[in-house]
């Protein structure tokens, strides 16, 4: 009967340490990326709505003297809008296995938003794919 009892309370405490883990892995996007051109970072948080990433820093954060705003976004009502603290990332979630899906990654040099899925790889480089009808397009960022 003790043998039982031990053997449940083994089953419980797995199960307790591998919901933590989880948890922990869900959270590792978290934190400032160093984007694949090193001309930018992003900051990734967790929001009511998933993981959100916006620019907070830009190598060049000015253009003709003025700061860098979205220039090409298709809104003209938005171009005037600043890409410093602009969010480029936003309703991630977490499906298990270092993967975030069903996000939108929106580009200021294209001024356009593209569906994207993350994963952190072993090396814990962030590769964020991100898909234009029949193509895609993967991006790797560091942590910086």
């Amino acid at each position: 009967m003790r043998i039982g009892w031990l053997a449940a309370g083994l089953l419980a405490c797995l199960s307790i340490n591998a919901a933590t883990a989880e948890a922990i892995l869900e959270d590792e996007i978290a934190g400032t990326w160093l984007t694949e051109g090193r001309d930018s970072k992003v900051e990734i948080t967790k929001t009511a709505n998933g993981y959100a990433g916006k620019v907070v820093w830009l190598k060049d954060p000015n253009y003709q003297g003025k700061p860098a705003t979205d220039l090409k976004n298709a809104d003209a009502s938005l171009r005037g809008r600043p890409i410093m603290g602009l969010e480029i990332l936003s309703g991630f979630s977490y499906t298990g296995n270092r993967r975030w899906q069903s996000g939108s990654v929106y580009s200021p040099r294209k001024g356009r938003s593209y569906l994207g899925e993350a994963t952190i790889d072993k090396d814990g480089r962030l590769n964020i794919k991100v898909k234009d009808g029949i193509f895609s397009k993967q991006v790797v960022w560091t942590r910086g």
